[in-house]
């Protein structure tokens, strides 16, 4: 090896020592355990879920990195979709801005985004060290929010107040509003935790809607009936919030 490579090879070997270093500090960053305090503590998790889209291939991956504070029975939700490692929802544009999605179609700054770049605060502004999410945040038996859906969309005119109370066995959370004034129809999502045998818990999120809310299609019926279910899987991932991972919940003492 000649003296003129030594200082080059040197400085390169120490980059890759560098990058090792810091990989190495990532993949053994703690993991904040998991501690049940209160049933809704179940909900707290990095959920993932893949869903079929209709004429695809590929799936969307969903994301709900669902954040817990039994003390104020608070919920927070920072939720985003993906396909093939893409963000699809939210757009990936500040307030007042729009883009083009991946099939060509306008998509604008969806209503309840928030910047996360793990500060452990939310956002209005693109710094380049985060991601756009969307947030859904209320606090059971309390105060809700306005509930724009996480698909990409031009307008988003379509989005209604909504409210999550804690059904009576005090693990399933019922959140949703009225989605048609006339009637007073009220629609939403059942978000509860399942228990298995190996100790392991998933989440299921099932969508909920009247019957029929069409006079055309016969007569009106608020009767409640499932239109889809999602069952998600819990991942030990680092928080865009607080870049902080969290260990899964499990039903094992």
């Amino acid at each position: 090896m000649s003296r003129s490579s030594t200082p080059l090879t040197f400085i390169r070997i120490s980059i890759l020592m560098m990058v090792s270093f810091f990989a190495v500090s990532c993949t053994n960053a703690p993991v904040v355990p998991f501690e049940l305090t209160n049933q809704i503590d179940y909900h707290n998790g990095y959920w993932v879920a893949e869903v079929d889209v209709p004429d695809r291939s590929v799936s969307l991956k969903v994301i709900n990195d669902m954040h817990i504070d039994a003390a104020t029975n608070s919920v927070t939700v920072y939720a985003q979709s993906k396909m093939l490692g893409r963000i699809v929802a939210p757009a990936q544009v500040g307030p007042g801005e729009c883009t083009e999605s991946l099939n060509g179609e306008t998509v604008c700054f969806h209503p309840d985004a928030v910047y996360l770049n793990g500060s452990g605060e939310e956002l209005m502004e693109a710094d380049d060290t985060g991601e756009w999410w969307v947030k859904h945040a209320w606090i059971l038996g309390g105060e809700g929010y306005d509930n724009c859906e996480l698909t990409p969309q031009e307008h988003y005119d379509n989005c209604i107040w909504v409210e999550g109370v804690l059904l009576d066995d005090g693990l399933t959370m019922k959140v949703g509003g009225i989605i048609d004034e006339e009637t007073g129809a009220w629609g939403g999502n059942h978000r509860t935790p399942l228990f298995h045998d190996d100790g392991t818990v998933t989440y299921r999120v099932t969508r909920f809607t009247p019957t029929n809310l069409d006079p055309d299609a016969g007569e009106i019926d608020l009767t409640l009936k499932p239109d889809w279910e999602i069952e998600w899987t819990c991942e030990e991932e680092v928080s865009a919030f607080d870049n902080r991972a969290r260990e899964c919940p499990t039903s094992k003492n």
